[in-house]
């Protein structure tokens, strides 16, 4: 009951109190009367609609722009008509209403509309929500329909060109099963499984065991790259930051692509991937829900990479570029074959050069896309 339908009821009772202390008839009617159109209001909304929705959200995932649509199809499974209503859905902090038409005994129909995709997030999708309410507006009841659902907008990925990689020879051979199959380097026998290459049994040790065994070879040339990106919230304003979230999605898709393996660390210490990460869902994924973090520094990680395994490639999104951090930066060179550091600012900077270092500046990710896409075929 809204605070109207409380307050006509508390000014109903106290008035047929009043009209029986003073025997004032039409006081007494008055205030009966006003109880009654409460309780009529209450009967009126009391009674549910036999309204079924079914909600589905296509895609779940989506890049920060492009069109995800809500399909909502509902129909009156009652024996009274269901009037005109306006639905309610929750968008994270906001909502979006629908008009559903008016529905006789056995209709049905399909509303179609699009979710809000400006801003990147993860955000949750409520129940649809019926508010009915009296003509005079003293009872409001809401029914919930469908479940909570959620869906990625991703950052925006730019046509970042992939970061050309050289051989890495490994003198003791790949470290891992994970490593693809090719024909370049011996690696272990294993049991012959349906669909091996006939021609890579080994018959000595297949004879030896009484089991089908072939050579697994793989390939090591496999590409690596390892994406860090700074959160620190002081080298970035609001929309900066937006940005570099974005130059750093570009780059991990553009790495990723061929299914080559990709990490992205965050300075706070956060780390998804490595070097046996092909899927590039859970690296967006992750990308989509980051928030600004002051604790840790670009410094601080590089100290941990010196002490993990290398790659081919090395890129370091942050925001206005402190040059004091160029030094552990280009101190990986001997871990990686190339690193890059992307510098997201809000005016334009001269370019700047660092041994070892291929330094990129933009102020949007138009820019910083042409920049890296420039170094790259240089």
């Amino acid at each position: 009951m809204t605070r109207i339908g409380v307050g006509a009821a508390v000014l109903g009772a106290v008035l047929v109190a009043l009209g029986w202390i003073l025997v004032w008839p039409p006081l007494v009617v008055l205030g009966a009367g006003i109880l009654i159109l409460v309780l009529v209001a209450l009967g009126y909304v009391v009674r549910r609609h036999h309204l079924v929705i079914e909600r589905e959200i296509q895609p779940p995932r989506v890049s920060k722009g492009d069109p995800a649509i809500a399909y909502l199809s509902f129909s009156n499974q009652g024996r009274n008509p269901v009037p005109a209503i306006v639905a309610s859905q929750p968008y994270g902090s906001s909502s979006v209403r629908i008009v559903l038409p008016r529905l006789l005994r056995g209709q049905s129909g399909v509303r179609v509309y699009r979710l809000p995709t400006s801003r990147r997030g993860i955000f949750d999708i409520g129940p649809v929500e019926i508010t009915r309410s009296d003509p005079f507006e003293f009872v409001r009841v809401t029914q919930q329909h469908a479940g909570n659902d959620h869906i990625w907008v991703y950052p925006e990925v730019f046509p970042f060109r992939p970061l050309p990689s050289g051989i890495t020879r490994h003198l003791e051979g790949p470290s891992s099963d994970t490593a693809p199959e090719g024909s370049i380097t011996f690696h272990r026998l294993r049991e012959y499984v349906v669909g091996d290459d006939l021609r890579m049994i080994h018959w000595k040790s297949t004879a030896r065991t009484g089991q089908l065994m072939v050579r697994h070879n793989v390939d090591t040339s496999q590409p690596y790259t390892v994406v860090l990106v700074d959160l620190r919230p002081a080298v970035y304003s609001a929309e900066t930051f937006e940005t570099a979230v974005d130059a750093a999605a570009s780059a991990v898709s553009c790495s990723a692509s061929g299914k080559s393996p990709v990490q992205v660390r965050t300075t706070s210490g956060q780390q998804v991937g490595g070097p046996s990460q092909r899927d590039l869902i859970p690296l967006l994924d992750f990308l989509t829900g980051i928030e600004p973090d002051s604790s840790g520094s670009i410094g601080r990680d590089c100290l941990r990479l010196r002490r993990e395994r290398g790659g081919t490639g090395l890129v370091v999104v942050t925001g206005a570029l402190d040059t004091a951090d160029l030094p552990a930066i280009a101190g990986l060179r001997r871990r990686f074959q190339r690193i890059v550091v992307v510098s997201v600012t809000t005016v334009p900077m001269p370019s700047l050069q660092f041994p070892g270092v291929t330094i990129i500046t933009g102020t949007s990710g138009e820019e910083i896309c042409n920049a890296w896409n420039l170094e790259v075929s240089g």
